[in-house]
């Protein structure tokens, strides 16, 4: 599996539009393609700071997805959100080594 987190800082005012807009607009996007496991966008209680996690079956799945138009197609969805105009980053890339679940 691999693993793919972005920061950013969203606008305060969209606390509950950006979540809807991860669901309904960007992982429907995600789904399309092979290799998609899932999402979480993650935020700070009432705060500024967002991650969105993507987990995909590979590497090379992952990197299928972001030599696509779609990656730059959801950053630009969220544009209106950012806090002064600041893309996503830093963005980490990890492959997962072990892992749990309930």
């Amino acid at each position: 599996m691999y693993v793919r987190i972005a920061h950013w800082s969203c606008d305060p005012d969209h606390w509950n539009a950006d979540a809807d807009l991860f669901e309904n607009g960007a992982v429907p996007i995600l789904r399309k393609y092979h290799g998609f496991v899932r999402a979480m966008l993650l935020g700070e209680d009432s705060g500024a700071r967002r991650i969105a996690l993507t987990v995909w079956e590979s590497a090379d799945a992952y990197r299928a997805f972001v030599a696509s138009p779609d990656l730059e197609r959801i950053t630009a969805m969220f544009a209106h959100m950012y806090v002064d105009g600041k893309r996503p980053g830093p963005v980490h890339e990890y492959v997962v080594r072990a892992q749990g679940a309930n």
